[in-house]
């Protein structure tokens, strides 16, 4: 089974057990023989609480006087003034993880022989045998979205030999568990004192009902004993009252006492159900790196060995290629269409390392939940977006609509660099890092890609356009002409860098490149949906004027004297050169302000950042979502040698053996434990989609920046925007073959090499060409 991580030892820590989840619920197994841990999760279990109070009083006044400062040139003024501006912390809270499910085994775990465990990718199911004497034993587990259970199965060959006992315990959270008939339930409440008051927060209540045949079970308040048992089944359900108190809608199945009660009579449909349910969105896509056979050999050989073998140096494709549907896999485990909250930092788990520092497990809103999602698109997994939209609309809008009023002083909405469950955006709480306000918009140009994905125009209608308008309405208020007739903006920071001026650390300036660049970008996007949506174009004549007239006169990029492309307005230095955040580069990617083709000096200063920034190598903050945004810098500018090197750096310093990627403690982000991050392992997959096939700028670009170590694939399913599958076959280096499907009747225009054909499509029939269809490609 190509699609399968795997190992022949216990997991003996969170970094190295297998993620299961359903949009909602997660857990993580590690698999061991005598005493299996699953580590809980869920994704609304949040402490802290709305506030109204988030933003400070007299902010807007203070915002103000903070960009005359900056205009006068009085930093130091300015950044006093900032102590009156920033955000109110209050109760923002964090996600925690729910506790432990154990279950321990009366065996001392002799005689154990072909141990191993593994996860299926493609059916969402983690699997462990192993021999034990005369006895096999099978062990399955699988969290179900249609159903809204956690199962854990065990099967053994030799008859009433499985005894012991199950419990849950609540970490550090207040918990208390008691019997109720056949059912044990336990009470968890998220409460922490480190992002919140210590008493506020939700409460999940749980319910574990255990199941034997040839056995008996007894239920405790402690737990549930098991004893002479041939087969043992567990289900586990958890809720939360996260919508009561967050004050939205209802969008989950609720279980009920029955649906508990039949868990064994319906085990074998759900299993089947949730298998189907997860291949049928695994399956859209298909990727093989290096010959069919070098994959099946590779396969055979455990995850954990093929990661530590990449760190001595060897080559290793299709590991790749497992690591790109790992990234699908853990985004349709974090985020289904009914799900309460977009996926978190961590996706739908919680390794209790990022809630218990200062930056917390929630949704931040300079990099990571965008890069959550940027997969969505190429790797066929639209639907996925669907709660982010939902949360943005439902909380973060509403909120949003009162931070631009009450701390910048203007209409529309407006969001700074971190939100939470409870729809947060005011400025951040401390003045090193706020102003902000783009968070939102960046967030927003989801939006946009979902459209140019899906091609939904009722979305567009309906949802797009209406976020849009208001962002617009903020920023076209927002900025301010200067004497040159350049609209400028701020004050503002470049995520999370500073500047030295005089030999002393600034924060924010007026005109910093990353937020002019996503003003650029929500500009341009509006006025492309206003033209695509002409009765909301008409009734915004105004609004729409404006923005054309304020996009052409935005601050245009600038290079520096070192052939770097700028990060401020100024040209004072940056504090850590080799910081983590490259967010002036963002015009390269996600966006397309910046090509070889079209912009080819502002490319090579784009390159020429980036050469800076990783120089001296030992300097750079490598984090696994910065090196993800490297890789895609990498690939949009075409450079396979640093793509390489950033796909190797990925593998040999940055996964852990389950293939989780992880944030390490760096001298910006503060000290603490390996923090897992799912934008790193989506991130990751993103750029392994980029360096096939890349649609931006209205071309379909096939094998655009090809690693010479993949000079053997296929990959199949793959989405381009406009909704268009493409299949691509190379060998050799070259492409051999590729096929088109449309949703709608369509010409594209195909990229190889640097030489466009076009190519006419019908609606949902395939069309295939072959290398000659480019004629003089370079071979």
């Amino acid at each position: 089974m190509l699609d399968r991580i795997w190992s022949a030892r216990e997991a003996g820590r969170w970094q190295e057990a297998y993620p299961l989840g359903n949009g909602r619920m997660g857990a993580v197994v590690y698999g061991g023989i005598t005493r299996e841990t699953v580590d809980l999760s869920e994704l609304t279990f949040f402490s802290g609480a709305p506030s109204r109070e988030n933003n400070k009083q007299g902010a807007a006044t203070a915002f103000r006087e903070m960009r005359a400062l900056l205009q006068e040139g009085k930093e130091e003024e300015a950044m006093e003034k900032a102590s009156a501006f920033m955000g109110n912390r209050g109760n923002y809270g964090t996600n925690l993880p729910v506790g432990k499910l154990h279950i321990a085994f009366d065996d001392e775990g002799k005689d154990i022989r072909g141990y191993q465990r593994s996860l299926d990718l493609q059916n969402g199911l983690f699997s462990m045998q192993y021999r034990q004497g005369g006895n096999t034993v099978d062990r399955n587990a699988f969290v179900s979205w249609p159903d809204q259970v956690f199962c854990y199965e065990v099967r053994t060959s030799e008859p009433q030999s499985l005894t012991g006992t199950l419990w849950v315990d609540g970490g550090e959270n207040p918990f208390r568990s008691q019997k109720a008939g056949e059912e044990f339930r336990f009470l968890v409440q998220a409460r922490e004192t480190l992002h919140s008051d210590g008493s506020s927060g939700v409460d999940l209540t749980g319910t574990v009902r255990v199941w034997c045949e040839d056995g008996a079970v007894s239920c405790t308040d402690e737990g549930i004993a098991f004893a002479g048992c041939s087969r043992l089944l567990v289900g586990l359900w958890m809720e939360t009252d996260y919508e009561e108190k967050a004050g939205i809608r209802v969008r989950r199945h609720k279980n009920t006492a029955d649906d508990r009660r039949r868990l064994p009579e319906q085990y074998d449909r759900i299993r089947k159900t949730h298998m189907e349910d997860v291949k049928r969105r695994m399956g859209r896509v298909f990727l093989r790196l290096g010959t069919g056979e070098e994959q099946e050999r590779a396969a055979r050989i455990p995850t954990d060995e093929r990661v530590s073998a990449l760190r001595r140096g060897t080559e290793d494709p299709s590991l790749s290629a497992l690591s790109f549907q790992f990234g699908r896999y853990l985004l349709q485990c974090a985020s289904r269409e009914d799900s309460p909250l977009p996926a978190h930092l961590q996706g739908v788990w919680n390794d209790n390392v990022a809630c218990r520092i200062g930056w917390t497990c929630d949704m931040h809103l300079d990099i990571n939940t965008q890069m959550n999602y940027w997969l969505s698109g190429p790797g066929n997994l639209p639907e996925c977006c669907r709660p982010l939209f939902a949360w943005m609309e439902e909380l973060l809008l509403p909120s949003g609509r009162i931070s631009a009023r009450e701390s910048y002083g203007r209409k529309g909405w407006s969001a700074d660099l971190v939100s939470n469950a409870w729809g947060f955006s005011a400025p951040y709480w401390s003045r090193t890092i706020s102003p902000c306000p783009t968070g939102g918009i960046w967030q927003a140009s989801l939006y946009m890609e979902y459209f140019r994905y899906t091609g939904d125009e009722a979305f567009a209608r309906e949802h797009a356009y209406p976020v849009f308008r208001e962002a617009v309405e903020f920023f076209t208020e927002y900025v301010f002409q200067e004497e040159d007739g350049y609209y400028s903006s701020g004050p503002s920071v470049s995520p999370e860098n500073a500047f030295l001026k005089d030999g002393k650390k600034r924060y924010f300036s007026n005109g910093c490149t990353y937020e002019i660049l996503m003003i650029r970008e929500l500009l341009e996007e509006f006025l492309e949906l206003a033209s695509l949506l002409p009765e909301a174009g008409e009734t915004d004549r105004e609004l729409k004027r404006r923005a054309e007239t304020i996009l052409p006169r935005l601050l245009p990029y600038r290079i520096l004297p070192d052939q770097t492309l700028a990060e401020w307005r100024h040209s004072w230095p940056a504090a850590d050169p080799q910081h983590r955040h490259t967010s002036h580069l963002l015009g390269v990617f996600p966006y397309d302000q910046i090509t070889p083709e079209e912009t080819p000096e502002l490319a090579e200063a784009a390159w020429k950042s980036l050469e800076a920034r990783l120089y001296p190598q030992e300097n750079w903050e490598d984090t696994g979502w910065a090196r993800s945004l490297l890789l895609l810098y990498s690939a949009r500018l075409r450079k396979k040698e640093a793509a390489s090197l950033h796909l190797g750096s990925m593998h040999k310093t940055l996964t852990h053996p389950n293939l989780l990627v992880m944030h390490p403690p760096t001298r910006g982000a503060g000290s603490f434990m390996e923090v897992y991050e799912l934008d790193g392992n989506t991130g990751l997959s993103m750029g392994i989609a980029e360096l096939l096939l890349q649609s931006h700028g209205g071309k379909i670009r096939l094998l655009p920046c090809l690693p010479k170590a993949w000079d053997d694939g296929c990959v199949e399913g793959l989405t381009a925007r406009g909704g268009i599958r493409a299949d691509i076959r190379w060998q050799e280096g070259e492409l051999r073959e590729a096929g088109f499907t449309a949703p709608r009747q369509e010409s594209i225009c195909l990229e190889y090499r640097g030489i466009r054909r076009t190519l006419f499509l019908k609606a949902g029939e395939r069309e295939t060409i072959t290398v000659e269809f480019f004629g003089s490609a370079e071979r």
